[in-house]
Order: C-alpha cells, then structure tokens, then sequence
C-alpha cells in the first residue's frame, strides 16, 4: 500500500487509477499529511459493499485503522486559523 499526498495524485491520476485497477495495489490520499481517502479497484470496493451491506464483520487492515487513527490526532492538534476581516467591517 502507498501513500501519496492529493495534490501528487491530481497529476497522476491515469497512474493510480491503473495501479489500483490492474495490480489491486491501494493508495491512501493524504491531505497536509492527513489520511483524507483511498484509492482502491472497483472489484474491492463491490466487495466491500457486499461484506457491509451483508452484515459482514470486514475490519480494516490495522495498517489503515492506524493511519485513519493517526489522522484523528492530527487534526485534533491543529489550531483553528483566525479568520479574516471581511472587506464589509473594514
């Protein structure tokens, strides 16, 4: 599994889509470092689905529970930014 940040990936789409697609290979999507998606083939997503939908007891890879959690923490940590004066007050 890969990681790339969004901003790679909007470059690379054709390539990602094709690994995801032809090698199963997933991609999380990070934005500003932060898990933000994943990339995966539309077979895995179905099966997905079914497991859910089915009532199926699907974990996710602790690999990806991780950095999901990860994520959490970090946008937890992150300061709110001050906002800007709107040209109306000034």
């Amino acid at each position: 599994m890969s990681e790339m940040p969004i901003s790679d990936a909007r470059e690379h789409l054709g390539e990602v889509v094709g690994r995801a697609r032809y090698a199963g290979e997933e991609t999380i999507l990070t934005h500003y470092g932060s898990p933000a998606a994943v990339v995966i083939s539309f077979e895995e997503y179905q099966r997905l689905k079914h497991a859910r939908d089915d009532g199926g007891d699907y974990q996710l890879p602790a690999e990806i529970t991780a950095q999901i959690s990860e994520g959490r923490q970090h946008r937890e940590r992150r300061q709110p930014r001050p906002r800007r004066a709107s040209r109306a007050e000034h």
